[in-house]
């Protein structure tokens, strides 16, 4: 909490401050015909809300009758062909079937939804902004404001801040002042120390096994009140272990960054228990052949949607300062990460970031200018940064999935000039369709693991403006490639001590068919090799539900190279999945005996009815790349599709 210093009084008051007068005071009859006014204006106001009202209730009852009729007459002309069983050069099917209702349900939402949104944030402008009556019927009721009416016109920004100070009245959405920023592995130390004492047996080599933690991180008379506590029965089923371990050291490209995204987004949450610690930033540098020294900052996305703020500064009060132009303290956070990671005033610097990673993002590009930082490049996915003042200097990239309302919720659509203009930035946006599973929620067109497939699109075959944007001796790709070095740091809130849920209510009811994350952990505990699990819905998105996630560590990756042992695994975890209204899972491995090698598996049902897997292995280093693809991967892939029939797993 802030400390606030009272200030002097004075000895003496000054006389109250109000406004001219600009006519003679209000007699009687200007009292009886401004009350008229008001009861004529009122009287109007709620006859044509009332037939406004009327109107939308009967719109609604023709529709619900409309239904009904057909409905009824789609079932009537089904039985009565079943009863007369009449041969037709057709298959006779229930008009109304589970999977299709479900699937046009889906398609009018997610078709209308973005439409919606984008409309609401163009509309509220001139719903809202000008301000007459309310501010006139002040001006003329109110002692203070008397004779004074006005007219307010206000933009979009400026109604989100009049929002978050009306919030902040209640307690909401107040967001610190300054940010803590330290090594993530730092911050694991000092909040969760039995996590960074594995981490270290993890990454030493010549490390004994199995895993021995020191007692003292368990039976700690200051953190269990003097109980006498030994150590856990299973001290590997911690959860968080895996998860704070599988860490990339390089981003390759594209796909590869929003790949990245997806996993400092969930290390936020380091003890998997649904509540934000801590906002993740990636700092990642290497330095070309020509000698200049080339940085990407990743920031994340939100990870907690609870109204009141907590001590990880990505949150839904992070949204709001952000969608009105305020200055977050995820934004201060990110400049504090980058002078500790040490860039120069001559280095080249990449911002990048999805949903609130791309609006701070924006952010940056405006403000680094001035704490001494070159900001070349920013790339973004699903972020409305629109109204962002970027210099033209900049080059701008912006993906977006055409089914996804959060791009518009800046009421306004991105500049694309393309360079095609003096002294206007080269910002190239792209809208795309999202690879859409069978199942989808509206989550998936806002969903990073999403976004990735589409910049790999992007990345293989991109088109000439993207080509402008990558290519070339100052292009975007230059900031991937060998030799790069990834430091992650984790930025709190100074002053606010209490971890926020995720989000303030269960969007998922529990089940009882057995389909817990504890239960889908306790199923690969069991696979021979296995040293530590954590399975988890993802939250790369919007809070839902729509791909799970399982971080492995095992001693050994070769079993997972062959199909009859990932099937049985696939088989085992999606059966239960699916009960929970998932749409996939997405593994990841490191073994112990082939460090620096990362296994990545996604496996999502497609629209056909088919299950798409796609694996990718990923080398830490070129040694060992050298080292350990001829052993693995004999054939020489590293990046495969393949397709299950619909039954494969269920």
């Amino acid at each position: 909490m802030t400390a606030h210093t009272a200030r002097p009084r004075s000895s003496t008051r000054p006389a109250p401050q109000l406004p001219p007068w600009v006519r003679k005071p209000r007699g009687v009859w200007g009292w009886t015909g401004l009350a008229l006014l008001v009861i004529v204006a009122g009287a109007v106001a709620l006859v044509i809300g009332v037939a406004a009202a009327i109107i939308a209730v009967a719109a609604w009852a023709v529709n619900g009758i409309v239904w009904l009729i057909g409905t009824a007459l789609a079932w009537f002309w089904y039985a009565q062909q079943r009863v007369t069983r009449r041969v037709y050069p057709f298959a006779l099917r229930r008009p109304t079937r589970r999977a299709r209702r479900a699937s046009a349900l889906n398609d009018g939402y997610l078709q209308s939804l973005p439409r919606a949104a984008g409309l609401a944030a163009r509309v509220a402008v001139f719903l809202f902004a000008p301000l007459v009556l309310l501010a006139g019927i002040a001006g003329l009721v109110l002692p203070q404001w008397r004779a004074r009416p006005y007219i307010a016109v206000f933009s979009l920004p400026a109604l989100e801040r009049k929002l978050v100070g009306l919030g902040r009245k209640r307690g909401y959405f107040s967001d610190g002042e300054r940010p803590h920023v330290v090594p993530y592995d730092r911050f694991l130390a000092e909040i969760f120390p039995q996590r960074a004492s594995f981490l270290a047996w993890w990454r030493d080599r010549d490390a004994a096994e199995p895993f021995r933690p020191a007692a003292a991180q368990w039976d700690d008379p200051a953190r269990f009140a003097g109980l006498a506590l030994g150590p856990l029965p299973d001290v590997l089923g911690l959860p968080g272990l895996a998860l704070t371990a599988m860490r990339r050291t390089s981003i390759d490209g594209l796909r590869d960054l929003f790949i990245s995204q997806r996993e400092i987004d969930d290390l936020g949450d380091p003890d998997l228990d649904g509540r934000g610690e801590c906002a993740v930033i990636r700092v990642a540098d290497r330095t070309g052949a020509d000698g200049i020294r080339r940085w990407i900052v990743q920031l994340p996305s939100t990870q907690v949607w609870h109204p009141r703020s907590g001590q990880a500064p990505n949150d839904l009060t992070a949204d709001i300062l952000a969608l009105s132009l305020a200055e977050t303290t995820l934004t201060r956070a990110a400049l504090a990460a980058m002078r500790r990671a040490g860039i120069g005033a001559d280095d080249r610097v990449l911002v990048a970031g999805f949903s609130l990673g791309g609006l701070i993002a924006g952010q940056l590009a405006e403000r680094c200018r001035e704490h001494g930082f070159a900001v070349t490049h920013v790339l973004t996915a699903g972020a409305p940064i629109a109204r962002d003042r970027i210099d033209p200097g900049i080059r701008v990239l912006s993906i977006e999935h055409v089914l996804d309302p959060v791009p518009r919720l800046d009421g306004r659509e991105n500049p694309v000039w393309a360079g095609a203009a003096a002294g206007a930035p080269l910002w190239v946006t792209v809208k795309a369709g999202p690879p859409l599973p069978r199942g989808y929620h509206v989550a998936v067109t806002h969903h990073s693991p999403s976004y990735a497939e589409t910049a790999g699109t992007l990345e293989n075959d991109p088109p000439e403006r993207v080509a402008r944007y990558l290519d070339g001796e100052d292009g975007a790709l230059e900031f991937f490639g060998a030799h790069q070095r990834i430091r992650d740091y984790a930025a709190t809130r100074v002053g606010f001590r209490t971890p926020q849920a995720a989000v303030p209510f269960s969007v998922h009811s529990s089940t009882d068919d057995g389909a817990t994350p504890e239960n889908l952990r306790l199923t690969l505990r069991r696979v021979p090799g296995v040293i530590a699990v954590d399975l988890y819905p993802s939250r790369t998105g919007f809070p839902t539900t729509v791909l799970w996630s399982a971080d492995v560590l095992v001693h050994s990756l070769t079993p997972w190279f062959t199909d009859v042992e990932r099937t049985v695994v696939y088989r085992a975890l999606l059966n239960r999945l699916v009960r929970k209204r998932a749409v996939g899972i997405h593994l990841r491995l490191q073994a112990k005996e082939s460090p620096g090698v990362t296994w990545e598996a996604t496996v999502q049902r497609t629209l056909d009815g088919r299950w798409r897997e796609l694996v990718d292995v990923s080398f830490d280093s070129d040694a060992a790349e050298r080292r350990y693809l001829p052993v693995l991967l004999p054939g020489g892939w590293a990046s495969r599709i393949t397709y299950y029939p619909g039954d494969a797993f269920g």
